[in-house]
């Protein structure tokens, strides 16, 4: 064979092999970027999570999923409390093995990475207790409540995980993720000798941007009145607007606003970021003259004290104001758009 043909036959080869060699590198490159969180190919949060749901239920016997699950509308769909004792909906602690990974496979989806792990933190100082009176502490002492119907697209459904010091909730409506709220965290004792401060991040936050305003601006944080004994939101389905006017958003400077707005992001970030988005939109968009951030107690955080963001889009309270100084509270909130459905 002439070795001009030969060097053709070749180039030709070399051709389609670069051709082949380039398709690959395309498909792998578009595999990849299909695989990225977000992209089209990702199932939306609200998707995963309402299939992980059903996974759930169907561990459950028939008796069990009568507990669990509720009509959308039913009368306890707007009561939540923070404090210790029974509940409406199904205990953790009676489920059995499958049920129980099948649940936690729940939560994998429902929350972030960081939500679970901060989740983690908030049961492992929660002490086990008989208070008596059929009222207990512990991690098999909190129930999962199910509203509406997760197996049908587009249904309007809801779940709550619910016991002492831990509140989750999320609602959906219209196959769309549009409450997370009422979420509450506790800790007593705050800080635990072994596990640390469960609820130091956000505190430490504050504190800090406290720190940061010069004694004017500082004053009137601190004119929001006394520290209350608790969190003045309260538990019902409309939470209470605090009393007292602190300091307004339009008298910071940017990096103080992002400072408020990376306390109450940080507590978003509890579950996967596309659920919260329309929260964060709504929170930009928002007149920084309606945020309003208030301190009341010790200056700092060494002794007793309150603070919270009170804005018409989402609300922060924070309080560890017993004489003890030694029981936090954590609660966001989203006035006036809680438990949709009810």
């Amino acid at each position: 064979m002439p070795i001009d043909d030969l060097r053709i036959r070749t180039d030709r080869r070399d051709v389609a092999a670069d051709a082949l060699t380039a398709s690959m590198f395309a498909v792998l490159f578009v595999a990849i970027l299909l695989a990225r969180p977000g992209s089209a190919m990702a199932a939306p949060p609200e998707k995963s999570m309402r299939g992980a749901m059903v996974a759930f239920i169907e561990t459950l016997p028939e008796s069990q999923r009568d507990v669990a699950v509720a009509p959308i509308n039913a009368p306890d769909r707007g009561r939540w409390t923070y404090l210790a004792g029974p509940r409406t909906g199904l205990r953790i602690g009676d489920l059995d093995e499958a049920a129980r990974a099948a649940f936690d496979r729940f939560l994998d989806q429902a929350l972030s990475p960081k939500g679970r792990d901060r989740v983690r933190e908030i049961l492992r100082v929660e002490p086990v207790e008989d208070r008596g009176g059929g009222v207990r502490t512990g991690p098999g002492e909190y129930w999962i409540r199910i509203h509406g119907d997760p197996t049908a697209d587009g249904s309007a459904w809801a779940w709550r995980l619910e016991g002492h010091h831990l509140v989750l909730n999320t609602a959906v409506v219209d196959g769309r993720i549009v409450s997370v709220t009422p979420f509450f965290l506790g800790a007593s004792p705050a800080r635990h000798p072994k596990f640390g401060e469960p609820l130091a991040i956000e505190d430490q936050a504050a504190a800090t941007f406290l720190a940061s305003l010069d004694p004017i601006l500082a004053a009137t944080a601190n004119g929001i009145g006394p520290a209350p004994g608790d969190i003045r939101s309260g538990t019902t389905p409309d939470a209470r607007r605090p009393n007292g006017s602190g300091l307004r958003g339009d008298r910071l400077t940017e990096p103080q606003r992002a400072a408020l707005e990376a306390i109450v992001f940080g507590l978003l970030d509890f579950w996967p970021e596309a659920s919260t988005g329309h929260l964060r939109e709504r929170w930009r968009a928002q007149d920084p003259a309606r945020i309003d951030f208030g301190w009341a107690g010790a200056g700092t955080r060494s002794g007793p004290h309150y603070w919270r963001i009170d804005s018409p889009v989402l609300l922060v309270e924070f309080s560890n104001t017993s004489p003890s100084f030694d029981h936090a509270h954590l609660v966001l909130r989203t006035p006036g758009d809680e438990f949709p459905g009810r």
